[in-house]
């Protein structure tokens, strides 16, 4: 029986529209790790599975970088650069994080250098609590946590948590073969692949997931006011 955490072939395929071609291509590209695919018997004989959300977060990337790039490029960007460092300046001209929060924000005040793995996740956060309840200190405290696990656990194959629970936020890491279950007091906002976020980052493609925000809320105070998604043409 599979895990609730998991996604069969036959249901990835129907869900993103890929083919099994593209699918097992990917896999001998090494856009796909190998060991995603997990053959578990079924009722029909024996069925292939997935980690569910960073099957479907790779195969967003994916799709969204193969108009302009190549597979080679493609698995270059997702396997690696989310290490090199981009000084403050750099940073600021391009608008990957807000000027406001960089200038702010106690864990981001300081920093004279950017790994990619950080601007990527703080662009995460930006777009998933761009219409969350949150005041400025909360926002930072939350930096403040999380930051943290980005510079100490950075991985290609790591999966990155935002949660809620009794009204406050968390961020959490885990490997992506490992899936973890949370108990139902806990509300997961986003999760995605770091690599996958660092890979769109590099083409400014970052949408908000319009079913995980409150649309009666107020902006949160780094985010763009007209509720919009903030597309960044980003060439690093």
């Amino acid at each position: 029986m599979p895990e609730v955490s998991e996604i069969s072939k036959r249901e990835l395929l129907d869900k993103t529209g890929i083919s099994y071609g593209q699918l097992y291509r990917w896999k001998r590209e090494r856009l796909i790790p190998e060991e995603w695919f997990v053959k578990r018997s079924a009722i029909t004989g024996q069925e292939t599975y997935f980690p569910r959300l960073q099957i479907l977060d790779r195969i967003e990337a994916i799709l969204d970088l193969k108009e302009d790039h190549s597979l080679e490029e493609i698995r270059e960007m997702l396997a690696s650069e989310h290490s090199r460092l981009i000084d403050r300046e750099k940073v600021k001209e391009l608008g990957i994080v807000p000027a406001k929060l960089l200038d702010r924000a106690p864990a981001l005040k300081k920093k004279k250098e950017f790994k990619r793995s950080e601007l990527a996740f703080l662009t995460m956060l930006d777009e998933a609590l761009s219409k969350r309840r949150l005041t400025n200190k909360e926002y930072d405290d939350l930096i403040g946590r999380s930051l943290p696990l980005i510079e100490e656990n950075e991985s290609a194959n790591m999966v990155v948590f935002l949660l809620k629970a009794t009204g406050k936020f968390y961020v959490s890491l885990a490997r992506e073969n490992n899936q973890p279950i949370f108990d139902s007091g806990i509300e997961v906002v986003k999760s995605a692949s770091l690599a996958d976020l660092v890979a769109k980052l590099k083409i400014g493609r970052f949408e908000t997931d319009d079913d995980s925000v409150d649309e009666n809320s107020p902006p949160s105070p780094s985010s763009s006011t007209n509720g919009n998604p903030k597309i960044v043409n980003i060439r690093l």
